[in-house]
């Protein structure tokens, strides 16, 4: 059974912790830059894909592959496990910029992800797994104009499972949040540029006698695109209205 933000207190102290490595850019111990990534077309471009953690050595997405508006990675070694009372927790984390192709902006971002998890012995809910995603982005440009940061509202989604009621082997699990980068700006204006920073946990508990271990197989970030609205440059718009006052005055010496 599949439980999201509710009532175990591993699950807050996961999420906390998730927080914690979030606000804490000095949590970052190792880094790899797998450079930019383009679609075909070029809907939206992503620049300086950057994965590190503060817990484990990386890499632990690995390079992702580009498919439409999106990033698939197949994560590497991204697990948790602990047993006879030990408990651990495993972060990473990815930075980039997305960046618009001048006709499209970002709308929204979806971050899905799925894996596996075991919950081994006799025990009770002190026995239990838990993954997090944690996003927060800036706008630094809209309608292909740069303008002053605009912090988007951080997000975040977890989910838990224990002993006994989801005791098992290689159990399938899965996770999504969805970040609208689009509800920061008025009608008619589009995030051209936005810089995020994804935060990903996995952590497990034990007791005597019990085991737990959840491992991350599949991560997406998918883009949804919204049309940029050509606005007039400043200069045309002062020509524009020139060129209607002079139609006027050719008009009224007509008369």
């Amino acid at each position: 059974m599949r439980r999201y933000n509710l009532k175990s207190c591993h699950t807050v102290v996961a999420v906390c912790a998730l927080a914690a490595l979030v606000a804490s850019s000095s949590a970052r111990a190792a880094s790899i830059n797998y450079g930019d990534f383009a679609p075909s077309p070029p809907d939206v471009m992503f620049l300086d894909v950057t994965e590190s953690s503060g817990t484990d050595s990386v890499p632990q997405y690995g390079p992702p592959s580009v498919y439409s508006n999106g990033l698939d990675f197949d994560p590497i070694g991204f697990t948790s496990s602990a047993d006879n009372g030990t408990a651990d927790i495993s972060d990473g984390q990815l930075n980039f910029t997305i960046m618009g192709n001048g006709a499209l902006g970002v709308g929204s971002i979806t971050i899905s992800e799925g894996g596996d998890f075991s919950l081994i012995g006799t025990g009770t809910a002190a026995t239990w797994v838990s993954a997090g995603i944690a996003a927060r982005a800036k706008i630094i440009e809209v309608n292909n104009l740069p303008v002053a940061p605009i912090t988007v509202p951080a997000a975040s989604v977890s989910g838990s499972w224990d002993l006994p009621t989801d005791a098992g082997i290689a159990v399938p699990w899965d996770l999504g949040l969805l970040y609208d980068i689009s509800a920061m700006l008025p009608s008619g204006s589009v995030a051209t540029k936005v810089e995020v920073v994804i935060n990903n946990t996995l952590a497990s508990a034990s007791e005597p006698g019990t085991a737990a271990f959840i491992a991350k197989k599949d991560f997406q970030i998918d883009i949804e695109t919204l049309e940029v609205q050509e606005i007039p440059e400043p200069s045309t718009v002062v020509l524009l209205g020139v060129a209607l006052c002079g139609l006027g005055l050719v008009g009224a010496n007509r008369r």
